[in-house]
């Protein structure tokens, strides 16, 4: 994730990490505020909902409840952000994947290259979207019915943040996947079969993206980040 932060400057792809960057402002500042009230309504709810025998964790549950609800508001606003950065996210994985294996680069850098990558990313975007929709509202039905039921509540956060980091896991190697023709389905088998190092990297991003300001800049460093993880590890090698 550190080398992803530091290639952002490169000449190359710097105005596409600058645009999205700039609208992404404006959704973050609309999302935050609306995350902040959310927040304290919610915790407030639950921690006065806790029986009298239990009150001495409620400074636990209060902090379990606040790491799920940063974790779906970093899920939240990554995933509405990137759909609206894919179509520039796309051609920066591309661009990272090219330079790390030293390929020629002069069809990405054209005009019609542009838009065809852009154009694929964002139809690809939209059928990650398909995937993760339903499966994040069964994962949150979930972990919210246990959010009301004393001690096994507990598991509630590390359920949701668990969904969470595969999620962008999946959602930062695809954009790599896509850019080299591999399915969704085929990326899926791929990151399973080394699942322990894939979901240290969607905890990573997950993480990342629950900072304040900072995730702005560390959505588009996922990607290069993700495109890297890629070529060291996931990609098929001829």
């Amino acid at each position: 994730m550190l080398e992803g932060l530091r290639k952002l400057g490169r000449r190359d792809i710097r105005w596409l990490v600058l645009t999205p960057l700039l609208i992404n402002f404006i959704l973050f500042a609309l999302a935050t505020s609306f995350a902040a009230s959310w927040l304290q309504n919610w915790i407030t709810a639950i921690t006065t909902s806790v029986p009298d025998w239990l009150q001495w964790l409620v400074w636990a549950i209060w902090f379990l409840f606040a790491i799920l609800a940063l974790a779906i508001y970093a899920f939240t606003f990554t995933i509405l952000a990137n759909l609206i950065g894919s179509p520039f996210y796309g051609v920066i994985a591309q661009r990272v994947i090219a330079a790390e294996i030293a390929v020629d680069q002069s069809n990405i850098l054209t005009e019609s290259g542009l838009l065809s990558g852009a154009w694929n990313s964002l139809v690809r975007e939209l059928q990650l979207i398909g995937y993760f929709l339903p499966r994040t509202v069964a994962v949150g039905i979930v972990a919210m019915m246990m959010s009301f039921i004393p001690v096994v509540n507990l598991l509630a956060p590390i359920i949701a943040g668990s969904w969470a980091a595969w999620c962008l896991c999946l959602q930062y190697l695809d954009y790599a996947a896509d850019s080299q023709g591999v399915t969704f389905l085929a990326l899926r088998k791929k990151v399973s079969d080394n699942r322990l190092n894939s979901m240290g990297f969607g905890l990573t991003a997950l993480l990342a993206s629950a900072i304040p300001l900072v995730n702005l800049v560390m959505l588009p460093a996922s990607v290069v980040a993700g495109s890297l993880l890629w070529c060291r590890q996931h990609r098929d090698i001829d």
